[in-house]
C-alpha cells in the first residue's frame, strides 16, 4: 500500500473507497459433489436395469429360435466406467479442496478484492494492517500474498438466507 491506494494485484483500490475489510471462511461444497455423483450413481443403476431387462426379454424371445441374444455385460461396464470417471475427475478433487480464509475488500462501488489462505492468521493480520492504515494515513505497508486461482462455484461463502412470504416469494431458499 502506498499513498493512501492498497493494490492487489494490478488493481488499485483507493483507501477512500473502501467500505468494509472483513475476514470470512469458504467452505467446500462437498455435500454437493457427495450428491451429484449420488444422482449419476442413481442414474447409472437405473440405465443399467433397464438395459439388462430388455437384455433378459431379448434373451427370452430368442431362446426358442437358438441364436443368442443381447448381452448387457458391455453395458454395465460402461456404465461402471463412467461412475469411476466422475469419481476421480469431478468429485474427488471438490473432496479434497482444503477450507480456506479469506480477506474480501469491499469497495462503495461493485468492485470487491478477494484474498485466501489456507490458515486464519495472515488474513487476520492483513485485515488489521489494512484498517490501521485506513485509520492513520501515514501508514505504508508491503506484503506479497503468493497467487492462488479458486473456483468459487466450488465454495460457499457468506450467510445462507431463506427467505418466506412476501410478493410473490413462496417460500425460496437462498
Amino acid at each position: 500500500m502506498t499513498r493512501r491506494i492498497l493494490w492487489v494485484g494490478a488493481a488499485a483500490y483507493p483507501l477512500a473507497m473502501i467500505a468494509r475489510v472483513s475476514t470470512t471462511v469458504l467452505v467446500p461444497e462437498k455435500t454437493g459433489a457427495v450428491m451429484r455423483l449420488l444422482r449419476v450413481i442413481g442414474v447409472m443403476t437405473v440405465a443399467t436395469l433397464i438395459v439388462s431387462l430388455l437384455a433378459s426379454l431379448d434373451n427370452n424371445n430368442r431362446s426358442y429360435g437358438g441364436s443368442s441374444g443381447f448381452d448387457a455385460g458391455p453395458f454395465v461396464v460402461v456404465a461402471v466406467i463412467i461412475v469411476v470417471v466422475y469419481f476421480f475427475t469431478v468429485t474427488l478433487p471438490r473432496l479434497v479442496q482444503p477450507r480456506l480464509y479469506a480477506l474480501s475488500v469491499d469497495t462503495a462501488g461493485t468492485p470487491t478484492a478477494l484474498l485466501a489462505w489456507e490458515s486464519p492468521g495472515p488474513a487476520q493480520q492483513l485485515q488489521a494492517t489494512i484498517t490501521q492504515a485506513i485509520e492513520n494515513p501515514q501508514i505504508e505497508f508491503q506484503q506479497f500474498v503468493n497467487t492462488v486461482n479458486i473456483d468459487r462455484r466450488h465454495y460457499q461463502s457468506g450467510d445462507s438466507v431463506n427467505i418466506y412470504g412476501g410478493h410473490g416469494i413462496t417460500g425460496v431458499s437462498k
